[in-house]
């Protein structure tokens, strides 16, 4: 390789000729044949047919023809449009210059001119032909990327809507009616799956389970935890004809140790609170595994959390407590998850303190106009960082029934 151009710039590059004189280009095809270029020749008409491939630059020589060669760069550049091929023009006087520039070449030599002058313009364009295909080759790379990118976005997108199917189908399509016992439900993700669940399922004629959980985290994960809670938790046992309804602290205990028997990478844990009813006599019981505590909100009197200890489910071997509570005709219960808390704006109330004075503005409302009351209330000025439930029992007047 010749010590006259920068290194990798001669062996690869294809150059062009063009003139109907060869006699006459004859000293270019030379000159840069010892420079280490491939060169090859084509007469005027036969280089219209160059569409750029395997081209890295040409050099049109007007020679006896100057109206020929100046229509040659048109047709040239015009079947350059997809590709970058410099063009030199090689004029036989000064007054060609501005036509054959005018014509599509990037620049124009006059004879007579000094050997190192043209092998310079040479150098140039070459530097800048390896500059633009690199950078070609960088887009469609770049392009090819995003098209892989998009191809995976499209992939997950379906992923999300199959889990958010799937989700939704494992959450109650209609909630058990037991008189005097009425239910109510406000669902809200913050995106296409969320890591808030419920239930509320009939036991026996007189028993009802109900839970509100929160699955730490969003997306796919969450969503496919929400699943293994659905199955995993057991509220009933049955032997032969006969039953045992097991009391809310062993419904926690059995489904933290699922959980943990699971041995689950990045420890996701779980947030819940179970009751279980007694619509006969108003009884129930909860407990709480790191949940926000239930709100009481009794026909008459000040709104109440029911505190109870609890740990939060899957993160190590521990007891729960269950506390029991009476409810009295006109009583509402509500369940809620801790989506609330992004309610509360610093030096301002909570969401828990937010939701207890909403609650108390529309305790009179049926349950299902009461927690539709809550939610556009609370979500009214705000935005929802995170997912939301809100599950409501009220205790009906049996006599208006």
């Amino acid at each position: 390789m010749s010590a006259n151009h920068p290194a990798g710039t001669a062996a690869a590059s294809r150059i062009l000729l063009a003139s109907n004189e060869p006699a006459g280009v004859a000293d270019l095809c030379r000159l840069l044949e010892q420079a280490g270029y491939d060169v090859g020749f084509r007469a005027l008409d036969g280089a219209q047919k160059e569409n750029g491939t395997g081209l890295s630059l040409v050099i049109v020589d007007d020679g006896q023809r100057a109206a020929q060669a100046l229509q040659l760069c048109q047709r040239l550049r015009a079947g350059f449009a997809d590709y970058f091929v410099p063009i030199i023009f090689v004029a036989g006087s000064a007054e060609s210059r501005l036509h054959a520039l005018e014509s599509g070449a990037d620049a124009c030599l006059v004879r007579p001119f000094a050997a190192k002058e043209l092998l310079a313009q040479v150098h140039a364009f070459l530097r800048l032909k390896n500059l633009h295909d690199r950078l070609t080759e960088k887009s469609a790379e770049v392009q090819s990327v995003n098209r892989r990118l998009q191809q995976t976005y499209q992939q997950i997108d379906q992923e999300l809507e199959l889990a958010r199917r799937i989700q939704h189908s494992l959450l109650p399509q209609t909630l058990p009616d037991m008189p005097p016992a009425r239910f109510a439900v406000h669902y809200r993700p913050s995106g296409r799956v969320g890591g808030d669940f419920y239930d509320v399922f009939r036991l026996d004629e007189h028993h009802v389970g109900f839970y509100v959980a929160d699955v730490m985290g969003h997306g796919i994960p969450a969503s496919l935890l929400t699943i293994f809670l659905k199955k995993a938790v057991k509220a009933k046992e049955i032997s032969g004809r006969d039953y045992r309804l097991l009391p809310p602290d062993e419904v926690l205990q059995q489904l933290n140790r699922e959980m943990i028997a699971q041995a689950l990478a990045d420890s996701p844990f779980i947030t819940m609170v179970y009751v279980l009813f007694n619509r006969s006599d108003g009884m129930l019981s909860f407990a709480r595994a790191g949940h926000p505590y239930p709100l009481y909100v009794p026909h008459a009197g000040e709104p109440q959390l029911w505190k109870v200890h609890g740990t939060l489910l899957g993160v190590f071997e521990t007891k729960f407590t269950a506390q029991a509570q009476r409810m009295f005709a006109g009583d509402k219960l509500l369940l809620y998850t801790d989506g609330l808390d992004s309610l509360g704006d610093e030096g301002k109330p909570s969401g828990t303190d937010l939701l207890m004075e909403a609650a108390q503005r529309y305790r009179t409302l049926p349950i299902q106009e009461f927690v539709e009351q809550l939610a556009r209330d609370l979500f009214a000025k705000a935005s929802q960082p995170d997912d939301f439930t809100l599950l409501g029992l009220e205790m009906q007047d049996s006599s208006r029934l």
